[in-house]
């Protein structure tokens, strides 16, 4: 019982007042998220993703590991493998589920819970990268922004993602101010489990990671090594016993997931090439999958299969089409015609909340540029945040252009963003500040006159007069 007290007796005063600021901006996060979720989605329609996500792991507490929960409970076709989407969001519903809290709201406020420690992880990044001041602002701006914590309340895998995607980049920043053995495990572990939530962090990690281990000039080629061969150990560890799994219970290959075969398909094809939806998707492209022959697996080839030769008969239309995707993610393409789209498919909403997204994003997104060029400047490196938007705009590419997409570059705009609105804060600061009287001693003023010298004749003399 006395541990946390003799903790906190270690920490300097300025720690202290770090953490108690950083307490209040996840007080903050958790309160603005969970009235997000009790009065606008308490009574949400479960479907689509978030569905797949709560009803898998409900089919896993009742002991069918990682089926597909839509061909099970909306198809009615039984308990048949599935993994459409990495498995770690699912693991986590499962724990409430497990705990007695199986209801549909109930994986809703535990998603609040773990999105909200997303704003602690990001105020620890900007006091890696800027001191303290700077994690309390960027820990604040991560509790208020809209498009961090609007995915928590849907119950939908961002809200992991952000969490994992958010720590390794963390452990970046450790790591590459203190290059040590446990820096690098750590960032390889978060890096691995970040695959898992999101698969597209898979181009990213290895970069990331040989971009760190070979740039440590405090540490010789062969610790350099040393260094990067512990984070692929790491990054390993949680992938390989998935990826295993999976290719021993489907009849063709299955690594991380089958998602990306289903998206080729429903978003390389007439609706989402030409007319308004250009760079969206077309859930018309995925009919009839549940009447389709073969496992996931199959199933999945069929339409990848479907996707590719669409892609190869209209590859004059294919640029136009990749710059719609990346338009739209971004918020530079149809953004408003993107609000009641991402409405339909995720259940973003109300439009006062979406709408409130969009400015906010464009805000910080300005801001953010800013920041990197400070951060620059500063000599502190930036690949680790300038990577997340490119992936965020890889998988916007290779998919569609929605705005769940970006939610690794979102971190990365509000740790940038909170840079040049910290100098601000600071500047004003001072401005408003009184100025301080002088403690020391009074200046010296002009030397008083000297008195006549007075020589031995006149000594004892008598005055005149």
């Amino acid at each position: 019982m006395g541990r946390v007290p003799r903790m906190l007796a270690r920490l300097s005063v300025e720690s202290r007042r770090f953490y108690a600021w950083l307490a209040a901006a996840l007080a903050t996060g958790l309160a603005v998220r969970l009235v997000y979720a009790i009065h606008y989605k308490w009574d949400q329609t479960v479907y689509g993703d978030s569905a797949y996500f709560f009803y898998q792991a409900r089919a896993i507490v009742e002991g069918h590991w990682f089926v597909d929960p839509l061909r099970w409970q909306w198809a009615h076709q039984g308990f048949h493998a599935g993994a459409e989407h990495p498995p770690v969001y699912t693991l986590f519903l499962t724990i409430p589920d497990l705990l007695g809290f199986g209801t549909f709201r109930e994986a809703m406020i535990a998603s609040v819970l773990l999105g909200s420690l997303t704003v602690v992880v990001i105020g620890l990044i900007g006091r890696e990268i800027g001191g303290s001041k700077l994690g309390i602002v960027a820990a604040f701006l991560a509790a208020i922004y809209a498009n961090l914590w609007i995915n928590d309340a849907l119950v939908l895998s961002e809200t992991v993602a952000a969490l994992a995607i958010a720590l390794f980049v963390l452990f970046a920043y450790k790591f590459w101010k203190h290059p040590t053995w446990r820096n690098a495990a750590w960032f390889g572990l978060f890096a691995g489990l970040a695959v898992l939530t999101r698969a597209e962090i898979a181009f990213l990690v290895p970069c990331l990671g040989l971009a760190l281990a070979l740039t440590a000039r405090t540490l010789s080629r062969r610790k350099q090594l040393e260094r990067l061969g512990v984070m692929a150990l790491l990054v390993a560890l949680p992938i390989v016993p998935w990826v295993t799994y999976n290719m021993t219970r489907f009849d063709h290959a299955v690594t991380l997931s089958t998602g990306g075969e289903f998206t080729l398909a429903n978003t390389n094809c007439a609706g989402s090439y030409y007319g308004p939806r250009v760079g969206w998707w077309d859930a018309n492209c995925l009919a009839n999958r549940y009447q389709q022959k073969g496992d996931e697996s199959t199933v999945a080839l069929h339409y990848e299969h479907q996707g590719l030769n669409y892609v190869e008969g209209h590859l004059s239309r294919l640029p136009v089409v990749l710059l719609a995707r990346i338009g739209r993610m971004w918020g530079l393409y149809q953004p408003i015609q993107q609000l009641p789209l991402e409405d339909f498919e995720d259940g973003r909403g109300p439009r006062t909340i979406t709408k409130l997204a969009l400015v906010e994003y464009y805000a910080l997104a300005i801001l953010a540029v800013g920041g990197l060029v400070m951060l620059r400047r500063r000599r502190v490196i930036i690949y680790p945040l300038v990577s997340l938007a490119v992936i965020a705009t890889v998988a916007a590419m290779l998919a569609f252009g929605s705005t769940r997409y970006r939610v690794p570059a979102e971190i990365a705009i509000v740790v940038a963003a909170a840079v040049p609105l910290t100098a601000f804060l600071d500047r004003a600061a001072d401005q408003l500040r009184p100025p301080q009287l002088s403690s020391g001693p009074p200046e010296p003023g002009p030397d008083p006159p000297r008195p006549t010298e007075r020589t031995d004749e006149t000594v004892g003399a008598p005055s005149g007069g």
